[in-house]
């Protein structure tokens, strides 16, 4: 799996959207959800006026042409996601590891942190764990106890049957995503040869 070009950043990035519960109205009105929990998430890049004549810029068109072509994946980190393009808020420390097989769920439980040190990940940060194609994010702080033990809740869950392997690594710092080009706009050149319009839909492709 390739790495996204990153040597022509985009101007403008959305934050990932992602997959919402389903709602359906009852004749009375009253609500009923029920929750996807479902992996994947969506975002869009968008870049400025292009000089057509950039090397690196007809690597990124051709990159974006070819994912979307073949459908492949690629590696990439998102810019304002703490953990991934953002530095973590929590303080890390230690080399943290998967404690047990067969987890699934929301929450995570971890060994390997730094011992008895507060706030080793704060809610939001992200991390990916070895063998999984999976961007998870946590959803509170935590704290690591006196033998470096941590449980982590996280989103989205771990599906059953995708469980990580025990002592499986974590990527608390520039994780990246997996993703697929789900879409881009058709990018247009003036006289001048600078290309203007570029903007690519991202889907997390776990």
């Amino acid at each position: 799996m390739a790495a996204f070009p990153r040597t022509v950043p985009p101007a403008r990035v959305t934050y990932p959207k992602v997959i919402g519960s389903l709602i359906s109205v009852g004749q009375s009105g009253a609500l009923q959800t029920r929750s996807e929990a479902a992996q994947g998430r969506m975002w869009q890049e968008a870049w400025p006026a292009l000089p057509a004549g950039s090397e690196d810029v007809q690597e990124l068109l051709v990159t974006i042409e070819d994912l979307y072509n073949t459908g492949a994946t690629c590696s990439l980190s998102h810019y304002l996601l703490p953990g991934s393009g953002l530095e973590a808020n929590g303080a890390g420390g230690g080399t943290p590891l998967v404690n047990g097989a067969d987890q699934s769920g929301t929450s995570l439980i971890t060994d390997g942190w730094t011992a008895s040190a507060a706030v080793r990940m704060k809610a939001g940060d992200c991390f990916t764990v070895a063998g999984l194609d999976v961007l998870f994010r946590a959803t509170a702080d935590i704290s690591s106890d006196g033998s470096g033990n941590a449980t982590i809740t996280i989103e989205p869950p771990i599906v059953a049957g995708s469980s990580p392997a025990n002592n499986a690594a974590l990527t608390i710092a520039s994780a990246t995503l997996t993703a697929i080009v789900l879409d881009y706009g058709s990018a247009t050149a003036g006289p001048d040869e600078f290309i203007g319009g570029l903007q690519v839909t991202f889907k997390e492709a776990p």
